[in-house]
């Protein structure tokens, strides 16, 4: 998207560009794109031109956003694609956390420290911290067979100096339950690009959000995700170049993807026997928590590792840590369920 932009509208004020550009991708989404039964035009609905910022709702392939303010807003799929479910048949947790991932573009779209963000070459937003739980039921119920549209919500619910926390629900909207079948606290650092460190956010934005302020996070209290001892234990190595499909809109590995190799090193961790109680494909076993620590992107092309550990006091917990040219890109902790499914996910038997 920087790409076009610049190309497009090198004189032009980014965010206008970007306004501009969003407004002509949804433009058909807003009305009729073909004729109505009387096979003329005349009764067509003009297209809504208003900049996705300024809306409460609007429509994508497959999604409804609805409910939008600068706080938060909800997401709604209608169902679930066949490409989401991995090879045991499960909602695959890399695709999961795609969704995430895009309500959190687009609904922030609406937010002041996006907003102010976009508009300066100088600073960007980078994501740090990630923490997930699942409910049982996300990986028991959710299958090829079964009834589920996915909802998901999203609040700002926290505040710092140069940093603010998102939290992200997942319900399904078929039912219309309150159950929560997955959570995300995510954790986004305001970054000055050309000192490459952290920055204070807006004095404006953190005016806006007063009532969300915390001088000393509430949430993020747990610095160190990883053992002293991790190195002693035995691991699983190995290697693989950044492929472009990986790539998202500002040309870097995607942070869902991570988790795809994570799972990719923990089944060959199985195979070569260095994990104990795990027996089969790591995607037959629930997860139930996930936490990111992210330090560093990676571009296409580029090589990596990724190295996976096993606690050795506590089964469920699994370790991982990324690396490239000898730097850490990031680190994850798992806390895995240690009952495989027993049904097939592909059958309806």
């Amino acid at each position: 998207m920087k790409l076009c932009i610049g190309k497009l509208f090198p004189k032009r004020n980014k965010i206008k560009a970007y306004h501009l550009l969003t407004s002509r991708i949804f433009r058909r989404l807003d009305g009729p794109s073909i004729a109505d039964q009387s096979g003329t035009l005349q009764n067509m609905r003009p297209p809504d031109i208003t900049p996705l910022y300024r809306r409460d709702s609007f429509n994508m392939q497959f999604i409804t956003f609805k409910n939008l303010t600068d706080k938060g807003g909800d997401m709604c799929c209608h169902g679930i694609p066949y490409a989401e479910f991995d090879r045991t048949g499960h909602w695959g947790i890399w695709n999961f956390m795609r969704i995430f991932e895009a309500s959190r573009h687009a609904i922030t779209m609406k937010n002041d420290i996006f907003r102010l963000t976009f508009e300066s070459k100088d600073y960007t937003l980078m994501t740090r911290r990630q923490k997930f739980k699942f409910g049982q039921r996300f990986h028991g119920n959710i299958s090829l067979f079964s009834r589920f549209l996915p909802k998901v919500t999203y609040e700002l619910v926290e505040i710092g100096n140069s940093t603010f926390t998102i939290h992200q629900q997942l319900f399904d909207n078929l039912s219309e339950s309150s159950e929560i079948f997955a959570e995300c606290l995510t954790r986004v650092v305001h970054v000055n690009l050309k000192a490459k460190q952290h920055e204070a956010l807006n004095p404006g934005v953190i005016n806006r959000y007063s009532d969300l302020y915390r001088k000393t996070s509430a949430i993020w209290h747990v610095k160190n995700i990883f053992p002293d001892d991790v190195k002693k234990m035995p691991s699983y190595t190995m290697s693989v170049r950044v492929p472009y499909s990986d790539i998202d809109f500002k040309q870097h590995m995607s942070h869902a993807s991570y988790c795809k190799y994570y799972t990719d090193c923990a089944t060959n961790a199985i195979d070569a026997g260095v994990y104990r109680h795990f027996e089969q494909d790591i995607c037959w076993y629930p997860i139930l928590e996930v936490d990111i620590e992210y330090r560093d992107g990676l571009a296409a092309g580029e090589m990596f590792e990724v190295q996976t550990w096993q606690d050795d006091e506590n089964l469920q917990h699994l370790f991982f840590e990324t690396r490239s040219k000898g730097d850490v890109i990031n680190r994850a902790s798992f806390v895995m369920g240690l009952e495989k499914s027993k049904k097939n996910r592909h059958s309806k038997i």
